[in-house]
């Protein structure tokens, strides 16, 4: 059976997903010396969606972006909180 939707959206793996991706990245952004390795993750979506941002509005700022980014990086932590919710609810069949 498929979890709820309200259960994904809120899992932990979500959760720990969407932090994973955004915190380094948000720390860097603040403060350089504060970027990590762990930022790279999210730093390939982020120059994603500024390179399609670039094509479709040049003359925005490079903050704007952040938005998609957000919105971006909450998508794949869903896509793996369903992945992850639905392992464990997966019966048992030995």
């Amino acid at each position: 059976m498929a979890p709820s939707l309200r259960r994904v959206l809120t899992a932990p793996a979500t959760i720990a997903t969407f932090l994973l991706l955004v915190v380094p990245l948000a720390l860097g952004w603040f403060r350089t010396s504060l970027l990590s390795p762990l930022a790279l993750p999210g730093y390939l979506i982020y120059m994603v969606g500024s390179a399609i941002g670039n094509l479709v509005a040049p003359r925005f700022e490079l903050w704007v972006y952040w938005i998609p980014f957000l919105a971006g990086s909450y998508g794949i932590a869903v896509t793996i909180g369903y992945a992850v919710e639905l392992l464990v609810d997966r019966p048992e069949s030995l």
